[in-house]
This record gives structure tokens, sequence and C-alpha cells, in this order.
């Protein structure tokens, strides 16, 4: 394998020239340095119990909070500590377990407090399935900020569990714990008018349009019951995406841009627009005009942009690109705002009448890991299938997959990427030519992968087709 001379962003930070640089010196070793997947169980074989249900206890469903120390064990087993909204879902959804993020812990386990005042630290991707002592539930929503439980652990849960995130103020909580527990009552979004809006300007957008606007597009379009519309080429404004989403109401909703990385030199203005799409026009969608013109209620947004879902402290790729270059600069930047979460799904979860689940990028995808490099082979199949069939028609027993589930098999292949960097490691002790660049590739892949995240809760569905209520 040989590397490319440079690497491609999708991210806008303006100007005209796209986000890219050229790689550093020594990028060839960057692979072989850097976290690797150490131990990681695959998913159970199939058991019988339904692995949709989350309600079932050998499936489950949980929270992950911080944890502190000025509380009892019987007070953290309660959640004494969160939010009322969250509590009121704990209650709610009887029995879930309670499990605590402990630095001390990393991302290696979770700790669980007992009313007995004794805890225990279930295993990440080595416990059973389950909600019982001495398991982690397949489902588990994360509540909090991204500085507080960082991105790192939901990488790591992602791997094998089915995991969201909210990180929203108390009154944007109430509305969605409001919504999730009414089965979303009166959310009117239209399952039968997928929207598809992809912004195909230069070749970074291209290849995302290419490799999963278009297919979910090809995808959507023999089902009957669909009725999908897709934007795209000079309508591809942020004016047309608003008017679409107001007229159509559709209940999935999929957007494929550069995500807003900029002014680079006004760190507060680049939080306000962060990951915000970028149109064809190189404008940014205005997110109070579309919160003025469109409300969510109840639809499913997966946004492949640049930090459309946040972004971490510092960046997971330095020393791959060399110093000097656009794209450096711009990931350096987005660091420096600290772990966060991105404007879009914080506004949209947290409306009066609010979005199901948002799926977006935590820092950005380059364009070299959307294929093979051996053999040129598209590597997002398994995105395209979690839109569709995965949310529209896959279902266990009657019941719909929910947005955890359905993005399962893209989230596996995690693990699968880090085996291959291992083994490219070992190859690097053997000398094997090319293994250097092997390892980058395989570690920027990994790590590209891994920062897709839902923010939401996992078990929230797609509304049904009318065929399917």
């Amino acid at each position: 394998m040989t590397l490319p001379s440079k690497l491609t962003l999708n991210a806008f930070a303006g100007g005209n020239a796209d986000v890219s640089g050229t790689l550093a010196d020594r990028a060839d070793r960057w692979g072989s340095q850097g976290a690797s997947l150490e131990r990681q169980q695959p998913l159970a074989p199939a058991a019988p119990a339904d692995l949709a249900d989350w309600s079932c206890p050998d499936v489950g469903w949980g929270v992950v909070l911080a944890d502190r120390d000025d509380l009892s064990a019987p007070e953290k087993a309660r959640a004494l500590d969160a939010p009322e909204p969250i509590r009121r879902l704990l209650d709610a959804r009887a029995g879930a377990p309670v499990f605590r993020y402990r630095r001390d812990l990393g991302t290696a386990k979770l700790a669980r407090y007992f009313l007995d005042g004794t805890r225990q630290d279930p295993e990440i991707g080595l416990s059973k399935f389950g909600t019982a002592k001495g398991r982690l539930p397949l489902y588990l929503l994360i509540v909090g900020t991204p500085a507080e439980i960082p991105w790192r652990l939901q990488y790591s849960l992602n791997r094998r569990h089915h995991v969201g995130r909210l990180d929203l103020p108390e009154a944007g909580l109430a509305n969605y714990v409001s919504a999730l527990l009414s089965g979303w009552a009166g959310m009117d979004s239209d399952p039968t008018k997928p929207l598809l809006w992809s912004v195909g300007n230069d070749p970074m957008t291209r290849t995302m349009e290419v490799t999963i606007v278009s297919q979910v597009n090809d995808a959507l379009a023999r089902d009957n019951e669909l009725a999908s519309a897709w934007i795209c080429s000079a309508q591809a404004t942020a004016p047309s995406l608003v008017d679409a989403l107001a007229k159509t109401r559709p209940a999935l909703v999929l957007t494929s841009s550069h995500g807003m990385t900029g002014p680079l030199e006004d760190a507060s203005a680049m939080a306000a627009t962060l990951g915000l799409p970028v149109d064809v026009n190189r404008q940014v969608l205005d997110l109070d005009a579309l919160l003025e013109a469109w409300e969510p209620s109840g639809a499913v947004w997966y946004a492949q942009a640049c930090c459309s879902a946040g972004s971490d402290d510092g960046t997971s790729y330095e020393g791959l690109l060399g110093d000097g270059s656009r794209a450096l600069e711009v990931l350096r930047a987005v660091g420096d705002l600290g772990a966060s979460t991105a404007p879009l799904p914080a506004r949209l979860l947290g409306a009066p009448r609010p979005l199901r689940a948002f799926v977006g990028h935590v820092e950005p995808t380059f364009d070299w890991t959307l294929s093979d490099v051996y053999t040129g082979q598209q590597l997002t199949g398994s995105l395209v299938e979690a839109v569709y069939p995965n949310l529209f028609r896959r279902s266990n027993l009657f019941r719909r997959w929910p947005v955890g589930m359905a993005f399962d098999e893209y989230h596996r292949g995690v693990g699968v990427l880090y085996g291959k960097l291992r083994d490219a490691r070992d190859d690097i002790d053997k000398l094997v030519a090319g293994a250097r660049d092997a390892a980058t590739y395989y570690r920027l892949t990994a790590t590209d992968r891994e920062s897709l995240v839902i923010l939401g809760d996992p078990t929230a569905a797609v509304a049904p087709l009318p065929s399917q209520r």
C-alpha cells in the first residue's frame, strides 16, 4: 500500500479552496501509534430474546451518568442527581439500571451502584446483555455533555451496544422525554416522504453523494410505499432544504455536505455554527430560520458532514497531516473548542416537538475512508443499509428496528478495522513491505468510522409506514 500525497476533509472554513493537507513527513508511522482495539467480543449469536425489544430483561435498556463523590451508593443507584426528566424516564421504564462513567475506569468498564451500598464494574464488550447484576444492557442512553462523559466512551460502547446521548438543558430534556414517553403521540412527520439533500460541488462532496446519497435514493425508490425526494446539484441550497422540510414534513432527513468549521479566528462564532450544513453556494444553514419554518415532530436526521454531531477535546488526527496544511489548521481549531455537542442536534432534539434521533459525526469524514484503497470497493454499504432497509423495513417479531440497531453493522465494522490495524502492526514488526502505510490507513478508517454517533434515545424508531400500523 502507498499513502496518498494529501487528504481532504468534508469541512468548510470559508473561501473557495477545499480543506486539504499534505501528509506529514512521518505519516507512515502514524498508524503504528495511538490506541488499538485490545479486547472485543463480537456481537452474540442470535438468542431467543428479540434484540429489537429493549424492554426484555435479557436485552435491556439503561442510563449512563457521570459519577460523583458527594452521593452515597444508594443515591447513585436511584439516580437522585439526574435531571428530573431523566428520573421520570427511569420511573416509567421500571427496573432500568443506572451506570456511572468514572475516569479511573476509562472506557473499559462502567460502574453500577446498588441499594445495599455495593458496587460492581461490568466490563464493556465482554459482559452479557441484560439488566441483571453483572450485565450491561444492549441499549444505553448517555446523559451528559461529552466533557462530562467523553465521546471515547460512546465509541467504545458502540462496538457492541446500541448507544445514544442526550446533552440538553432541562427544558429540552423535558420536551424530549415527554415525547418519548408518549410514543411520539401527535407527531406528524410523514414516513412515506423521506427527504434527501446533498451538495456535490467539489471532489469531497461528490464522493459522499455518490457513495451514500445516490445509493440510498436508489434503495428508497424501489419501495412503492415511499415517495422520496432528492434535492441535489444547483438546487441544494439552504432555503430549498428549509422549504422542503416545511412542506413535506419527512420522517427521515438525510443531508450530505461539508460541515461548517469556521471562522477559525473566532472560536465563539465557530462554536455557534459548528457542523451546520453548507449549501451549494457555500452558505450555511440558518438554524433559527429552520426552526421558525419547520418542527422536527418525531423525524430522524442523518447528517453526513464534518462535526455535525460535535467536537472533541483536541483532535484524533495529530501527527497525520503536515504542519501548515489547511486541514490540520481546521482540525486543531475545532479541537480547541473542546468536547461539545453541535448546535443543530441540540436545538432539534430539545425542540417543543422534538427530533427522535440525530446521527452525525464528531470530527470530520475523510475522502480516503469511503472506499478500499486496494480494490476501490465502496465502504459505505452498511451506512446505506442502515437507512434502508433497516430504518424502514427491518423488524423482529413485528417490532421496528430502533435507530441504534439500524446502525449496528456499521459500528461493528470498527472492531474489524481495529483488528486489521493490529495485523498491520504485527507486519511492521515482521518488516513486511507497505505495512506502515497499511497501519496508517486502518487507523484512519477506524477512527473516522467510530466517530459516527447517535444523539437521542437509541430505542427510538422511524414512524411506521401505513402498512405497518
